[in-house]
C-alpha cells in the first residue's frame, strides 16, 4: 500500500474509517505511515482519551498536530511530529513552567528527529520565555536561537550559544530580517575573527551558519567548511565558485583533481548536484552514472535533488555523455529497466521515446511515472498514452500521472475521461507541482461529474482547480469539508473563499465550545473573513 498512488492510499484510509470514526478507534487502526491521510477533524479527542503510545508511532502533518496537541500529555513523552503542532493558541491556557517544559521538549536530541518549527512558531517560544532564559542554550530548539537578541547571550557564553546556533537552519528566518549577515558579524566579535579566513576550529563552531556565507569567506576558509555546506538547502551562484576554487586547488581531503573518481563523488555527497562544467569535464561517464542512482535510490527521494540532477544533465554534463544514437540502441524498456534504480538514466530524450512501447508503458505508468521528472520526457508519456487510449484516458490512468499531469497541454486535458472524484484529488496533490494558468482556466473535461452528489473519500488540496473543487463542495453535504485535509484557498477567488468559508463555518460549529480546536479546524478558510468570525475565535484575540 505504501507503494500505491497516493490518491489509493486516501481511500484506502477513507475505507478503514468508515469502520469506526471516532479519534481513539481511526488513530489505532490506520497504519503508522499513511497517518497523515486522517482529517484534522477525526483526531479532536475528549480529555483523558488520547493514547500517547499510539499517537508517537504515527507520522503526521502540522495540521493534524495543532489539533491533537490540546490533549493532556507528558512533554517529553512526545514525538517529533506532535512537537510540531506547537502554537501561541495550543498553550495559552497552560501555565509557564508547562510552556517551559513544551519548549525543552522541542531541543535537539540524539537519535531523534529534529522538530521541525516554522518561524511563527519559533517567535511565539521565544517571546514566551525571554524573561527566564537560562544559558544552556542546547535546552531549547536550536532554530529558535536565530531570534535571541545580543543582550540575552553573556558574553562568557557565548562559544557555546554560537556553537549551538550552528545546528540552526537559517532559511527558516524571513529574509528581510538578514540574520544570516547578523549572526556572523557577531560570531566574528565572540570568537575573535579579525581577517578574511576561516580557522578549522571556526569553521566547527559556525556549523550551518556557513550556509549564509559570501564567496570570499567560504574560499578563505578552511577545506573543512565542504562539509558543513552539504547540510545547506540551497546554494548561490557564487557559493558554487567559492566551493569549486576549494575543490580545484587540491588541498581538500578530496585530493588532487586528477586523482577525482566514482568514490569522490560519492564522498561529495550533495555537492555535486551544483557544480558547473569546471568539475564534470573530470569526472566519467561511469560516474556520474553512479551519482544518479545514488540521488534516484529510495533512501534519497526528494524532488528537489531530481530537479537539480536534470538541470544539471540538461547545463552542465559534457554532452560526451549524452550523445544521441540513432534507433533504440539502449536497449529496450521493460519491467525490469524501469525497476532499476537509476532509470531512467542513460535514456535520452530520442532514446527513451524509442525504446519505450506503448503496452509496457500502461503496465508500468505508476513507476514510470514517479521516476521520470523532466519535462520532456513526461511529454513523451502523455503522447504515448494519447495513442494508447485513443477514446480518452481514463480514471485510473490519470491517477497515476503524478507530475507528469503538471506537463499535459489543454488538448491533452480535453482527453482525460474524469468521472471519479479521487481523480480530482491525485491531479490536486501539491507534492506533485502546481499549475499554470493556461492549464486550469478552461479544463471543461473537469467538469463532467460536478452536476451530481458525491461523497468525498479523499483529502484536497486546492492549486490553481479551486473552482472545480468549489463546485464539488457545493453538490456535496457538510461533511465533505469535515472529513477532508486544510485547503489551501490563496488562488481561489473571493467568492469561492466566501462559500468555503461559510461550509467551513457550519461543518465545525460543533468544536465551537474548544475556542482552539475550532480556530485549528477552520483557519485555513479564514482569509478576509478572519474579522467576521463568531466570538468563539475572538475569544483566541486574533
Amino acid at each position: 500500500m505504501l507503494e500505491a498512488p497516493k490518491v489509493v492510499q486516501e481511500t484506502f484510509v477513507k475505507k478503514i474509517i468508515s469502520v469506526d470514526s471516532s479519534p481513539a478507534k481511526v488513530v489505532e487502526n490506520v497504519p503508522d505511515a499513511l497517518a497523515t491521510e486522517i482529517p484534522p477533524s477525526l483526531l479532536v479527542f475528549s480529555e483523558g482519551t488520547a493514547n500517547i503510545t499510539v499517537i508517537n508511532k504515527k507520522t503526521w502533518t502540522a495540521d493534524q498536530v495543532s489539533v491533537l496537541f490540546n490533549a493532556d500529555f507528558d512533554t517529553e513523552q512526545l514525538s517529533p511530529f506532535v512537537l510540531q503542532g506547537f502554537t501561541c493558541g495550543t498553550v495559552k491556557k497552560m501555565t509557564k513552567p508547562k510552556i517551559s517544559q513544551l519548549i525543552h521538549a522541542c531541543r535537539p536530541r540524539k537519535g531523534r528527529a529534529k522538530v521541525e518549527l516554522k518561524e511563527p512558531q519559533l517567535t511565539c517560544m521565544y517571546n514566551l520565555i525571554r524573561g527566564d532564559l537560562s544559558q544552556n542554550f542546547t535546552d531549547y530548539p536550536s532554530d529558535m536561537l536565530l531570534y535571541l537578541d545580543s543582550e540575552n547571550v553573556q558574553k562568557a557564553n557565548c562559544r557555546s550559544y554560537f556553537s549551538a546556533l550552528g545546528a540552526t537552519d537559517f532559511s527558516v528566518a524571513s529574509s528581510i530580517l538578514n540574520k544570516g549577515p547578523k549572526k556572523f558579524r557577531e560570531a566574528r566579535d565572540c570568537l575573535g575573527i579579525s581577517g578574511v579566513s576561516l580557522s578549522r576550529d571556526n569553521v566547527e563552531v559556525l556549523g550551518n551558519m556557513v550556509c549564509t556565507l559570501d564567496r570570499s569567506d567560504i574560499e578563505n576558509s578552511d577545506p573543512l567548511i565542504l562539509e558543513k555546506l552539504k547540510a545547506c538547502k540551497d546554494l548561490s551562484a557564487s557559493q558554487v565558485a567559492a566551493m569549486e576554487t576549494l575543490l580545484l586547488s587540491g588541498k581538500t581531503q578530496y585530493g588532487a583533481v586528477n586523482s577525482w573518481d566514482q568514490q569522490t563523488l560519492q564522498g561529495l555527497g550533495t555537492l555535486p548536484l551544483y557544480l558547473t562544467r569546471n568539475i564534470w569535464t573530470r569526472f566519467t561517464a561511469v560516474s556520474l552514472m553512479t551519482l544518479r542512482c545514488d540521488i534516484n535510490s529510495p533512501n534519497n527521494n526528494s524532488f528537489i535533488k531530481l530537479f537539480k540532477w536534470n538541470t544539471l544533465v540538461a547545463n552542465q554534463i559534457p554532452t560526451l555523455f549524452l550523445k544521441l544514437l540513432k534507433g533504440c540502441s539502449e536497449g529496450n524498456i521493460t519491467q525490469v529497466t524501469v525497476s532499476d534504480p537509476s532509470f531512467p538514466f542513460g535514456y535520452n530524450q530520442l532514446q527513451f521515446e524509442l525504446c519505450l512501447d506503448v503496452p509496457i508503458l500502461k503496465d508500468n505508468l505508476h513507476s514510470i511515472c514517479q521516476k521520470v521528472d523532466d519535462d520532456g520526457y513526461q511529454r513523451i508519456i502523455l503522447n504515448k498514452l494519447n495513442q494508447a487510449f485513443p477514446s480518452g484516458v481514463p480514471d485510473q490512468e490519470v491517477q497515476m500521472l503524478a507530475s507528469v499531469s503538471r506537463s499535459a497541454t489543454l488538448d491533452d486535458i480535453s482527453k482525460w475521461n474524469i468521472t471519479e472524484l479521487d481523480t480530482l484529488a491525485a491531479l490536486m496533490n501539491p507534492e506533485d507541482g502546481t499549475w499554470e494558468t493556461a492549464q486550469v482556466s478552461l479544463p471543461e473535461c473537469l467538469w463532467k461529474f460536478t452536476g451530481q452528489q458525491h461523497e468525498v473519500g479523499v483529502s484536497m488540496d486546492i492549486t490553481n482547480i479551486s473552482t472545480v473543487v468549489v463546485k464539488v463542495t457545493l453538490n456535496a453535504s457538510l461533511s465533505v469539508v469535515r472529513n477532508t485535509k486544510h485547503l489551501d484557498v490563496a488562488s481561489c477567488s473571493t467568492e469561492q473563499k466566501r462559500v468555503l468559508y461559510e461550509i467551513s463555518n457550519t461543518s465545525f460549529s460543533v468544536h465551537r465550545d474548544n475556542p482552539i480546536n475550532y480556530y485549528n479546524l477552520v483557519k485555513g478558510y479564514l482569509g478576509e473573513h478572519a474579522c467576521h468570525s463568531s466570538d468563539s475565535l475572538l475569544t483566541l484575540q486574533l
